[in-house]
């Protein structure tokens, strides 16, 4: 886990640009930052990297690499976890002089260009320079795990791996008026490389950008259909062989390294499949499961878990997230969070990171990610979730809210409304903003089931899955029948209204919060008068569903970050 920043062009005092990014995102790395400045056509490349030891060697040597051998400079933001297996097949044809993941990189990208990067098993964020060429290469995971955005200013390319970074190098800080509409209209987050900020693109997840001083150009790296089709032609036999293989390997990876670790655990199926897969693999040192809660704890999953937890060695230790700490929380995400917070659970979950960094934790394991492969979707657009209505929008902002139209790439329209789910709406908003959460913290999330070959073999499956009944009546025969003890018990399940409400005792703070827009700069993106009435007839009307609730909460407190960017 680790933050990178970097600037092509003609910049004043282009160094001191470079430290002013990196100290935007500080908590992404430990210790000074270090910067690379070189020549670049008829202008310079500046690369500055923060830097947090991961699965990667502590003796490996500082970001950016410079690679003698081929001329590339690379930056890592991520973890690779293969990349003694990918050095293995590249000894044939190099000679390696360090233990680092990034003279792998350097030497994977030489030897099979952007191809290279289906090699990798992991989640990342890739800068390459080639000093020969001189050709600027970004990269970004095949599902968007790692942010990197960027955006050009009077000629020049910057680019990071937050936003706040791209303010802090001369990048306007304007919330984009057609992206909130459409987000209040639709609950869309929009398209793979818009953002909630005028003039800020994000590199779309599964693709490679290359710019070569005159012109920027993108090329997918990854195309999930292909590789759906790769899976197609197994057994299905053999495709619950692979599943099951994966899931191994992946809680594998996900135990890697020798930074301090955490297990987060929250009564599922998930946590259950998780523990079982666990027990084959070696246990880190001083492993320590953690669950929080909110409310009661009789109410929570925290029993659950602990049920589960009770064959093992493992300890575990109960965190309860206060009033307090939501307060306090939602004030720090007002100042530094960059996209919508959907809900108090989102909320919760960055308070649990601040007391995993208190305890000392670098990495937080888990089980996340099936629940996104078994179950049916929804998507924004549709009429079930259209958020706020138009009614208490001004006429001229509604005008600016487009619908959002998606791709159909497969025959199961089940499969369909997964893959938009996953490629493009909800799943990437939640990565990123887990992402910036945990990293504010210096906690590294590793997601063992949001896998690519996992996603992959499920939407092989095909017609034959079609309908998400079907998908969990495989997934329990295949999968868990032969792992699990028919005694473990799971959580109930909440309803997502449940997870998102706002607590009566937070109440006053939302009020003062929403009805405090009308003295806003964006006050005319709303019929005040119907907003306020809506608002105080909360539970029934506009505002009877919690999600709806957070749209409006969410937009305040983006206005309140970008007071806090615009302040001196």
């Amino acid at each position: 886990m680790c933050g990178l920043s970097g600037i092509v062009g003609e910049v004043d005092h282009l160094e001191q640009v470079l430290f002013r990014m990196s100290g935007a995102q500080h908590h992404r790395g430990e210790g000074k930052p270090n910067c690379w400045v070189s020549s670049f056509v008829d202008a310079r490349v500046g690369l500055v990297h923060n830097r947090k030891q991961t699965i990667d060697s502590a003796m490996a040597p500082k970001q950016p690499f410079e690679d003698a051998d081929t001329g590339h400079v690379v930056m890592l933001d991520g973890e690779i976890f293969n990349y003694e297996e990918v050095r293995g097949r590249l000894g044939n044809y190099y000679d390696f002089s360090t233990r680092g993941v990034c003279e792998v990189i350097a030497k994977a990208y030489d030897r099979w260009g952007d191809d290279c990067f289906s090699q990798f098993e992991g989640y990342f964020s890739i800068v390459v320079y080639n000093r020969w060429s001189e050709d600027l290469l970004l990269c970004r995971d095949r599902f968007g795990v790692k942010p990197l955005y960027y955006a050009t200013h009077r000629g020049n390319l910057f680019f990071a791996s937050e936003i706040k970074a791209l303010f802090a190098g001369g990048i306007r800080p304007l919330l984009s008026a057609e992206r909130w509409a459409s987000y209040l209209a639709y609950s869309t987050y929009g398209a793979p490389y818009e953002t909630f900020w005028e003039g800020v693109h994000q590199l779309p997840p599964g693709f490679v950008l290359h710019y070569n001083g005159y012109s920027l150009s993108e090329k997918k790296w990854y195309e999930f259909e292909k590789q759906v089709m790769r899976w197609s032609d197994e057994s299905p036999e053999r495709l619950s062989e692979a599943f099951v293989d994966q899931m191994r390997r992946s809680v594998g990876y996900s135990l890697m390294g020798e930074m301090s670790k955490g297990l987060s655990l929250n009564g599922s199926l998930e946590s259950a499949l998780y523990l079982a897969l666990m027990s084959g693999e070696p246990m880190p040192k001083r492993l320590k499961s953690y669950m929080h809660y909110r409310g009661k704890l009789h109410h929570s999953s925290v029993l659950w878990s602990a049920d589960m937890l009770s064959g093992t060695s493992l300890p575990m230790e109960q965190v309860k997230i206060t009033k307090t700490m939501l307060l306090k929380e939602l004030d720090s995400l007002a100042r530094w969070q960059e996209e919508p917070i959907d809900g108090m659970e989102m909320v919760a979950f960055s308070a649990f990171f601040r007391v995993m960094r208190k305890r000392g934790v670098g990495v937080l394991s888990g089980g996340w990610g099936l629940h996104d492969l078994l179950e049916d979707v929804s998507l924004p657009g549709e009429r079930f979730t259209s958020v706020v209505p138009s009614e208490i929008l001004s006429v001229e902002f509604r005008r600016l809210a487009r619908k959002p139209g998606y791709r159909h790439l497969f025959d199961s329209g089940n499969d369909n409304l997964r893959f938009c789910d996953l490629c493009y709406e909800r799943v990437p908003h939640l990565l990123r903003s887990a992402d910036k959460m945990s990293m504010y913290y210096g906690v590294q999330i590793r997601n063992a089931f949001l896998n690519h070959n996992l996603l992959e073999i499920v939407f092989a499956l095909g017609e034959g899955l079609s309908s998400g009944e079907k998908r969990k009546s495989w997934f329990s025969d295949k999968v868990v029948a032969p792992l699990l003890s028919e005694r473990i018990r799971f959580a109930p399940q909440q309803e997502p209204g449940e997870q998102c409400a706002l607590p009566e005792d937070l109440k006053p703070w939302g009020d003062e919060t929403v009805l405090g827009l009308r003295y806003t700069r964006v006050s005319e993106w709303f019929d005040f008068p119907r907003l306020e009435q809506a608002w105080e007839s909360m539970g029934r009307g506009v505002f009877s569903d919690p999600m709806k609730v957070w749209k409006v909460l969410s937009l305040a407190l983006q206005l309140k970050s970008q007071t806090s960017l615009e302040s001196p």
